[in-house]
């Protein structure tokens, strides 16, 4: 093989162990990226609970106020994926959602993450 082949080769090779790195990191970046949004999410619900909880507000209401942040966070969050259970001091709030961790640039389903959330309130001490 001649010297300038090898040069190929070596570049072939090294492009190639730059794109792995980009995909893995692109992956990585939005497995992260949506993982500490949920965690922001989780904190989000479990104030918005005891709030709701001290002040009787409705099932509506609650359902409205985590829609409303989980559209701040881009998480693909509805309605019936939230259930308002009780009132008051027996208030009881469950979440579920999925969100799909995607292939850089072919925006293809890669992974799917599955979230759950069940919150109580909790009569403050």
């Amino acid at each position: 093989m001649s010297l300038g082949g090898t040069t190929n080769l070596r570049r072939v090779t090294l492009l190639l162990w730059v794109l792995v790195a980009v995909f893995y990191f692109y992956l990585s970046y939005d497995y992260i990226r949506v993982t500490t949004h949920d965690r922001q999410f989780a904190e989000y619900l479990q104030y918005v609970v005891q709030l709701a909880g001290n002040q009787g507000r409705s099932a509506k209401d609650v359902r409205e106020l985590l829609i409303r942040k989980a559209e701040q966070l881009s998480l693909p969050l509805e309605g019936e994926q939230i259930v308002v259970r009780g009132a008051g001091d027996s208030l009881n709030v469950a979440v579920n959602y999925d969100v799909d961790i995607e292939i850089p640039l072919i925006q293809r389903e890669f992974l799917t993450k599955k979230f759950e959330h069940k919150v109580k309130y909790q009569t403050p001490r």
